[in-house]
Order: C-alpha cells, then structure tokens, then sequence
C-alpha cells in the first residue's frame, strides 16, 4: 500500500522478477544499452534524410501548412493546429528554406530510432537486439518517407512512438504516476492529428482485456485524462464553433475506404519493408503469446486492436505505422536468441551481422520509393508515385507559379489591379503563397478546406486567373471564361497537377459574398 496515495502497489512488478523468462537480471543488465551505437544509427537516419532534404520541393501539404501558418489558428478544417505552428516556427527559425522546414521531421526521424530501441530494452533485449530494433526502425521504409516531410503524421508517429513507450513504463514499474506523463503526451498528440484517438481507445480495452485493469484503479489515471483534455479542448472549441468541419472531411476521406482495404495488408508488408516486415510478425506473436512479454500484453492487444480497426474503418494502411516502433522492439527479442543459437558463417561472420546487413540492403533497395534519391525525370519512366504518391507531389511547383504568373501580368494594367488568383486545391494555393510574391503576385484564394475559411477575394475584384477548376462550374459564376493556358511539368511525370488548365475569367455574377459559399470544398 502506497501510504501517501493509498493506492496498491505491488511490492515487486512483473517485468523485474527476477528469472522470468526472456528477461535479464534487472539491474546490470537490462541498462547496457548500447547507446553508442543506438546513436550512430539515429544520427545515419537523421543525416540521410538531411541529404535529400532539398531534392524535389515542397509536397502539397508542406505547402498548405506553410500558408496556415501563418494564419495561426486554435483550430482548422482538416487538422489540429501543432504542425501549421510547427511551420510558422520552422520557417521563421530557418529563413523559410526548404533544407531548414526539413530538419524537424528528420529528428523525429531519429527519435523513432531511439524510441524503438529503448522499448526493445524494456522487453528484455540485449546489446544485439536493442541495436537490430534501432536498424528496423532506420530501414523502415514507411518511417524513411513519412519523416521526409513536415506533415501531420511527423508529429502523430513521434506522440505514439512516445505515448507507447510511457504505457510500456508504466507497466514495468506499476507506478500510477506514469499516468500523468501519459495523459500530456496523448495531449499534444490530439493537438497534432486526431488519429492518436484510435491508440487511446485500444488502450483502454487492452487494460480492461488484461490483469493490468488494477492501474486504471488511480487518481493519476484521472489527472492525465484531465491533462489530456485541456491540451485538446481549444481544437474541439474551435471544431464546434465552426460546425464540425472536420466530419466532412472525414465523409470526403471514407470515399476511399475501399480501395484501403483492398491494398491494407499487402501495403503493411512493402511500406515496412520485406527485410523487417518477419521482424513485426514476429514481435506479434511473441508479445501476444509468450509468458515473458505478459507484463506488457496490454500494449501487444492495444497494437493489434488498431492495426484491425483501421482497417475495418478503411484508414489509409500508413494510419497504425506508428505501432511498428513496438512490434520491431518486440521482435528482436525471440530473434536475438535465435540468431545466439545459430553458428557463425565461415566459422567467422555472426549471424547478427548477417541479419544486419541484409536490413540494411533491402532498406538501400527500396530506399528509391521511400526517398527522392533518384532524378525526377525518372518517375516518368519509373513510376515509383504510383506507390509513394508523394513523390509526384513534390516537383515543379515553382514553374507552376511561374506560370500563372505570366498569365497575371498579360492582363491588361486595369484589369490586372482587379483581378485575384483561385486555385482548385491547397497546393496550389500555398505554392502561389510561398513562391508568387517574388513574381509580383497576390495572395491566392481557394475553396478548399481552410483556404475557403480565408477568403472570399476582395469585393472589388471582378476578374480572376484561375487554376485547375472545373470550367463548367465557372462558367456558373463567371460571364466569360477563358482557357489561357495548360500546365506541363516538363518531366513527363504523371502526378495531379500534370495538365492542369489555367482560365482567365471575368463578369462575376453576384458577389464575391454571395458566391463563396459555391466554392467551399473540404476534403
């Protein structure tokens, strides 16, 4: 009995009895963590993706971000606020290049490295499966591309990356207090992108599931809940003020359920990687059925909970990628011991070495699809989009912008200081925000998600260049519509703004009051 909290602590916890199978003697131990080498290879991580940093461009979102930013808000359509303020501070501290915007999530992408090999060392590891959890985590390539880029999901990995470990602490320990640290982190994380939601309520059947139901029996339980809580509430303020915008979204997103589904299992296996996709099996198995990871078993149900949900509900397959940060920690336990039980190749070479190597062969194999390591030109022959979408979203937007630039300044003079910019989506109106005041021009308007809630144009504004609209929706709005050019990123790269059309219209209709409505888009 705790006698300052009255609360039952049980004298010895699970995960430190000594003798317990798979696990070391607790004190010595279970703290030789090589953290040199666990260094180095969170350092190789974070410096390959500084060195493709500045290949390619902005994606889509990076853009959009970039533009909310810098309408800081408590809330917005489509996400929480903390990446648009992980932006606008991004920028500002590294004089809004590309190579500093990228630094961030290149952290997160060691942290990952870090965050796997010390949930590996909980489980019980030892020196040779702490460092081959550290290489899991390194050669994942849904790790290597989701942390190229400053989106939503940087920061949402890295919460449930953390959050997982907490759990994992708190389990080891059986001190309720973890709670507390516990209830922050899945705070911020619901500040980063409302996905966290979905590890919270496994959690919570995994602790009901399991004997660990006696640490939801706490106060601190409660004060976390509450931490967690006031972290969220300006979000969900904002979300209610504006009518539940997000449900929209959400609706837009469902509409490709299906095709999630049909490519959810198979996608675990080539996002992961085929070299470490038998080392998250692996880790599933064992945390679900063996008697040395039953102190943690409610972590094991709470991964597998998510990994099924998000697939019954049709998520996006890198939706549960975080949950891998465990399953590779808990796979490298039974695979330490049997690469221990086979003998060394040649006489000379370990087979940890060997295991090793291969990780890091296949990760340089399909380091092409994770990564913007090879040409752009090559993605019009070798269509690697097709599996890494990003890719495509990442060229040619400046020669975009360029070209809606010329169109702008064939206006006539009158008509130019009359007329704004619409665009179809938010890339294209955050890429016009980034990189059109060099070119003389003005702020861009869009329906699309937030943008819609940042406009509508001036009302003085009777004429407009338009892209990538739907001609027939402007010829409702507008007296005259007027093809003026097409876009070609000059690549032969198929992505979504290849043969985009640019329109110069005029004659609204009403208001600019009156027809914004007509223009909101969220999706």
């Amino acid at each position: 009995m705790n006698m300052t909290t009255g609360e039952y602590l049980p004298p010895t916890s699970p995960a430190r009895t000594p003798g317990a199978a798979g696990h070391q003697p607790p004190a010595a131990a279970r703290t030789r963590m090589p953290r040199l080498w666990i260094a180095f290879v969170a350092i190789a991580a974070f410096g390959l993706e500084m060195a493709v940093s500045a290949r390619y461009g902005y994606d889509r979102d990076e853009l959009y971000f970039l533009t909310a930013g810098r309408h800081l808000s408590f809330g917005y359509v489509d996400q929480p606020p903390l990446t648009p303020l992980l932006a606008r501070l991004t920028a500002t501290a590294t004089g809004n290049t590309l190579v500093g915007f990228r630094v961030l999530p290149a952290l997160a992408m060691a942290a990952l490295v870090v965050l796997t090999a010390a949930m590996s060392r909980l489980l019980g590891a030892g020196r040779t499966g702490q460092l081959i959890a550290a290489l899991a985590a390194a050669t994942c390539g849904e790790y290597l591309g989701v942390m190229h880029e400053l989106t939503t999901t940087t920061p949402d990995f890295v919460c449930w990356g953390v959050t997982l470990l907490l759990v994992m602490r708190l389990l080891d320990s059986q001190d309720p207090r973890w709670w507390i640290a516990i209830g922050g982190c899945v705070g911020v994380g619901s500040e980063a992108k409302w996905n966290i939601g979905f590890l919270v309520a496994a959690l919570a059947v995994a602790f009901l599931l399991t004997d660990a139901r006696r640490l939801l029996r706490s106060r601190y339980l409660l004060l976390g809940c509450v931490i967690a809580a006031a972290i969220a509430a300006p979000d969900l303020i904002w979300q209610a003020a504006h009518g539940w915008p997000s449900l929209a979204v959400f609706r837009s997103l469902q509409g490709a359920a299906g095709h999630n589904r049909a490519t959810y299992w198979v996608a675990q296996i080539f996002f992961t990687g085929p070299a470490v996709t038998p080392i998250w099996i692996a880790g599933l198995v064992w945390s679900l059925r063996s008697k040395a990871a039953r102190p943690f078993r409610p972590v094991a149900v709470a991964c597998t909970i998510v990994i099924a949900l998000q697939f019954a509900l049709g998520g996006k397959p890198y939706y549960p990628g975080a949950v891998f940060t465990f399953l590779f920690a808990a796979g490298v336990v039974p695979l330490e011991r049997w690469l221990a039980a086979r003998k060394p190749l040649a006489g000379l070479i370990r087979p940890a070495a060997v295991m090793s190597a291969v990780m890091l062969i296949s990760g340089a194999i399909g380091l092409p699809i994770a990564l913007p390591v090879l040409p752009a030109r090559t993605l019009h022959t070798v269509p690697l989009q097709k599996v890494n979408y990003d890719l495509g979203e990442t060229i040619s937007w400046p020669k975009q912008v360029a070209l809606v630039a010329r169109e702008y300044d064939s206006l006539p003079g009158a008509e130019r200081r009359q007329a704004t910019i619409l665009t179809g989506n938010y890339g294209e109106a955050g890429a016009i925000d980034r990189y059109g005041s060099a070119l003389g021009l003005p702020q861009a308007y869009s329906g699309a998600n937030n943008f819609w809630l940042w406009g509508p144009p001036p009302a003085a504004d009777s004429a407009a260049i338009v892209v990538n609209m739907d001609p027939a929706f402007l010829r409702r709005e507008f007296a005259h519509v007027r093809l003026a050019a097409t876009f070609w990123n000059g690549l032969g790269v198929s992505d979504d703004e290849q043969g985009a059309q640019i329109f110069i219209v005029t004659g609204l209709k009403t208001s600019w009051a009156q027809a914004w409505p007509a223009f909101r888009d969220y999706s």
